[in-house]
């Protein structure tokens, strides 16, 4: 096959007008937990139930996460994944602050102090790390379920025979709306009809939360969340390598809807590892050959031949 479609989003939310954009999960948590508490200031802190179960308070920790990717996002949640790092993660040390005792090498205490840091830390990162049960949560009980029936086909686009597909989308479009054959896709994180698979989601950010060092217990606790909260581009590659090893004899590439950020730019360097670059074309369609001039140069330094496509 020597034609791969890499598809985004934006084939989603804007090509067939469903709800897959991250503000759309926002407003899955809103409905799921209609009494949030948004403006929640106390601790975040596990309560031990009867059959001996830690639980959260969800209305405060849903509450919590949604001001907090607020605040990072200016409220439209489009640079979720991007928002997820550093800036998280300072938000809410910085939100928590007041709770951390000082520690110094004329602390008395010191120990205890290092302690009830790591106590509290591990707590307050323990609730925010429930984004990602969450998350997995509006992809197999809201994506899943969307009625393909009411979704309308694109009435212009290139012809999808005999061609490989590359989706970062959990939805399953390609497969219910151009019964394109599971063969020829490949879900690169995730899909919304198994819920054993890994559910790729997060941000690229490599760095260490150091930001409160004289809170002596408090980085390892903020630094695990920010791990778990980053992207495994790498184990997703490794995962799809049968995909990828079918792309050596690629000619073309049609993009639609990707976002083309840096953390999710690893696949595209992957792809020109393999290709040769220059003997390839990569077609962008209209919206994104008007508006997205940035993402055309990525790929340009890449190698590859620039094109617009007037199909779709």
């Amino acid at each position: 096959m020597k034609t791969l479609f890499i598809i985004g989003n934006g084939f989603d939310c804007y090509g067939h007008n469903m709800n897959t954009q991250y503000i759309d999960f926002r407003n899955f948590l809103v409905n799921r937990y209609p009494e949030y508490n948004k403006d929640f200031v106390g601790i975040l802190q596990e309560t031990l139930m009867p059959d001996g179960d830690e639980v959260y308070d969800m209305n405060e920790v849903v509450g919590s996460l949604i001001r907090t990717i607020d605040e990072c996002s200016l409220k439209d949640w489009n640079n979720l994944e991007e928002c997820l790092g550093n800036e998280f993660i300072c938000n809410i040390a910085y939100d928590n602050e007041w709770l951390y005792k000082m520690t110094d090498d004329e602390d008395d205490n010191i120990f205890h102090s290092v302690y009830e840091n790591e106590d509290l830390t591990n707590s307050i990162a323990g609730a925010y790390r429930i984004l990602i049960d969450l998350f997995r949560e509006w992809v197999f009980n809201e994506l899943a379920n969307i009625d393909f029936t009411r979704v309308q086909r694109l009435r212009k686009k290139p012809t999808f025979r005999k061609s490989l597909f590359l989706t970062f989308n959990y939805t399953l479009t390609l497969e219910k709306l151009y019964n394109i054959s599971p063969n020829n896709i490949c879900h690169i994180h995730g899909k919304s009809d198994d819920r054993n698979c890994h559910i790729y989601f997060g941000h690229g950010d490599d760095t260490e939360f150091d930001a409160f060092e004289n809170y002596i217990g408090v980085g390892d606790a903020y630094n695990g969340l920010k791990r778990e909260l980053r992207k495994d581009t790498n184990q997703a590659i490794v995962e799809n390598m049968k995909f990828f090893r079918k792309l050596s004899n690629v000619k073309k590439i049609y993009s639609y809807g990707f976002s083309f950020s840096e953390v999710d730019m690893v696949y595209i360097k992957e792809i020109s590892r393999i290709l040769d670059a220059k003997r390839v074309r990569w077609y962008f369609n209209q919206y994104d050959w008007i508006n997205n001039q940035e993402n055309i140069e990525k790929v340009k330094r890449l190698g590859f031949k620039i094109r617009v496509s007037r199909r779709w």
